[in-house]
């Protein structure tokens, strides 16, 4: 995997009367871990859907490498190498976990779309997937990642919240991303999920893949991240390497003092 440099500058989206992002500027450099926090409402999850094309900002730029892509499709930025996982997870239940990743590692084909898409249809109702060799590679050094191992042939339908969560992961990865936005990778992991999810968070970063995410887990952020922007009423209220950030007056008033009092 190599990396890219992902860059919104001053991005605004209202909703009617409501601005829900206010003017924000992120950057997430290719080999380093960018991490986004706030208190629930602050705009994050906003911010990130027009980074990921979810959504389109009403002002404000979105550049990949420097090539604006405002206007591109969340398809068209994934086919750039903008990798992503879902606060609502979206795997195939019927499908193994084996071939959940197959999935990732089939879309970075340059083949047909039609091709691709016809697979995908197989898979999903119950045909396995014939890979090529780099792709059957791709798939097992994934699995071997994120220890989902002992799971590879298990429908992904009957597992945990925890574990769909490294699968949604792993899809991700096997597409080969540049940039990975990560939404709440945290979310239902416990504590030993949660270290080896840390673990290949640094690993990709050093792999030169540009990682931003999004996560309420303070202390995985801090552990993890080289960057951290915190968020409070749609703004920016401040930015930098995590120890500066988290002695922030501002984010120990709006999200820090909060999170530890609902601990």
């Amino acid at each position: 995997m190599s990396g890219a440099r992902l860059e919104g500058i001053g991005i605004t989206r209202r909703y009617g009367g409501l601005t829900a992002v206010d003017d924000v500027s992120v950057v997430a450099e290719p080999g380093t871990v960018t991490a986004l926090i706030g208190p629930n409402g602050a705009g994050k999850t906003t911010l990130f859907q027009c980074l990921t094309g979810a959504e389109r900002p009403d002002a404000g730029r979105v550049l990949l490498d420097g090539r604006d892509i405002t206007k591109l499709s969340s398809d068209a930025r994934a086919r750039l190498g903008i990798g992503r996982t879902f606060q609502r997870l979206a795997v195939f239940p019927t499908m193994t976990v084996g071939d959940n990743l197959s999935v990732g590692a089939e879309n970075r084909s340059s083949g047909p779309s039609l091709v691709r898409n016809g697979k995908l249809v197989l898979g999903v109702f119950g045909f396995p997937f014939e890979n090529t060799a780099r792709d059957r590679r791709t798939v097992e050094e994934t699995l071997q990642l994120l220890r989902l191992d002992e799971v590879r042939d298990t429908p992904a339908g009957a597992l945990p919240t925890g574990t769909l969560r490294l699968v949604e992961l792993g899809r991700a990865l096997c597409n080969g991303p540049s940039v990975l936005l990560l939404d709440e990778p945290a979310s239902g992991l416990d504590t030993t999920e949660t270290d080896n999810l840390q673990h290949v968070i640094r690993r990709v970063a050093a792999e030169g893949v540009a990682v931003l995410l999004v996560e309420h887990d303070v202390d995985l952020v801090f552990d993890v991240a080289d960057t951290v922007y915190a968020m409070a009423e749609g703004r920016l209220i401040a930015s930098g390497r995590p120890d500066d950030v988290r002695a922030h007056p501002a984010v120990q008033a709006a999200y820090l003092d909060v999170s530890a009092s609902d601990a």
